[in-house]
C-alpha cells in the first residue's frame, strides 16, 4: 500500500497520475527520489530473486516484442487498489503476428 501512495505522490513524481514509463530510464534517474519506489525492498532484507526476476521479465518482453506487435483494443481503464494495483476489468490487447 505504501508503494502505491508514494508512486502517486506529486511530492516524488511530476505528473504522478500520468503513465510515463520513460521515468524509469537510467538517464532520468535524477528526476525522482531514489527511494520513492522499491518494489523489491532495499538493503540486507532485499528480495534475493530480484535480479533473476528482472532478467526473466526482460527476456520475456524481448521475445514477445520480437514476435508480436501489441495493440490495446479496449476502453480506458482505472486501477483498483487491493494489495496490489489491478485494473478494474480485463485488459484487452491484440497480438499481431510480425511474420
Amino acid at each position: 500500500m505504501e508503494l502505491y501512495c508514494t508512486a502517486h505522490s506529486e511530492k516524488y513524481f511530476k505528473e504522478a497520475m500520468e503513465f510515463k514509463p520513460e521515468r524509469w530510464l537510467r538517464e532520468n534517474r535524477d528526476e525522482y527520489h531514489a527511494f520513492a519506489n522499491l518494489p523489491f525492498g532495499y538493503g540486507v532484507r532485499m528480495c534475493l530473486g530480484r535480479r533473476v526476476a528482472e532478467l526473466e521479465i526482460y527476456l520475456f518482453l524481448c521475445k514477445l516484442l520480437q514476435r508480436f506487435r501489441i495493440e490495446y483494443v479496449g476502453e480506458e481503464l482505472e486501477p483498483i487498489q487491493k494489495l496490489l494495483s489491478v485494473p478494474e476489468k480485463p485488459v484487452m490487447v491484440k497480438l499481431v503476428d510480425r511474420f
